[in-house]
């Protein structure tokens, strides 16, 4: 083998090693980007080692986009994960070990002012119908005086939407407002925007008459019901021995009418009977439509 051979050879050995090396994979394109090798982090004045090095260990072996201002944000994340939510993040920097890497290793070095760690005050629901505010806030694992994680916000407002879902309320939006308040606390104002409650529709079950009419008595939410967005799942582990072994959730199509507020389902058992039944399509209601065409 002759040098420049063997050069060519370390280079890819070295790039294909290091790209089996990412722990975590976030590039957009696998033929470029950084694998971080090591992560300082300066500036701090108040945040705990411990805290630091979990945010620094967190990032080091895993592979980004070469974006500083991405890396930015995702450092920015994990302080208010930490409760942190007024961290700013005052540089990235990437300092290359081998250039010719792919992905390229770099040490990343990040100035960070922290500011206050923030503990959770109230929690306030506004235009909420449905349920109660004590139902609400049952949703959310974060308690008064809590360290505020970012991902326990998020995760209390995704319960949000299940629970919302269970009765019909498919259009359902959470907006969330954080008010800082004294003494490092923070209070979360969630505006609940219901929609209009959904009731179950038709049922069409495309499969031979035999099976068709099995599958039918085993579905259990009748027209005129409010729709449960949950029931689909509870209807495939009923029914699973009267569906195909292939059968899945892929093969449910649901579709919402919004003017009439119902919810069609169908039920693709016997996809050769499929072109004779178009897939149903949403119906929005008619101020969507307007906002739609603007």
């Amino acid at each position: 083998m002759t040098s420049s051979h063997r050069a060519l050879f370390l280079i890819l050995f070295s790039a294909s090693f290091l790209s089996a090396q990412c722990a975590k994979d976030h590039r957009e394109n696998k033929n470029s980007g950084i694998l971080i090798t090591d992560f300082t982090i300066t500036g701090t004045q108040t945040i705990s080692a411990i805290d630091l090095a979990h945010i620094t260990s967190d990032m080091i072996g895993s592979c980004y986009n070469e974006d500083s201002d991405e890396i930015g944000e995702r450092i920015r994340a994990s302080f208010q994960q930490r409760g942190y939510f007024q961290a700013e993040v005052k540089s990235v920097k990437f300092k290359p070990g081998d250039p010719l890497g792919v992905p390229k290793p770099v040490t990343l070095e990040s100035e960070v002012s922290e500011g206050p760690q923030f503990r959770l005050g109230q929690v306030t629901f506004l235009k909420n119908h449905a349920f109660s505010n004590q139902k609400l806030r049952q949703q959310f694992p974060l308690k008064t005086n809590d360290v505020v994680e970012r991902e326990k916000v998020a995760s209390g407002l995704e319960s949000l939407r299940k629970l919302y879902a269970t009765q019909g309320y498919l259009d359902f939006i959470a907006i969330p407002e954080t008010v800082l308040g004294s003494n490092a606390t923070m209070n979360l104002n969630i505006s609940i925007e219901e929609g209009p409650q959904y009731h179950m529709g038709k049922l069409d079950i495309l499969a031979e008459k035999e099976p068709a009419a099995r599958l039918r008595a085993e579905w259990k939410l009748a027209e005129g019901d409010v729709y449960n967005a949950t029931y689909v799942d509870e209807y495939l582990t009923a029914a699973r021995d009267l569906l195909p072994a292939n059968f899945s959730k892929a093969n449910v199509q649901t579709m919402q009418n919004c003017p009439e507020a119902t919810v069609q389902v169908r039920l693709l058992v016997d996809p050769a009977q499929d072109a004779s039944h178009p897939e149903p399509k949403n119906i929005p209601c008619e101020d969507e439509k307007k906002s739609d065409s603007k």
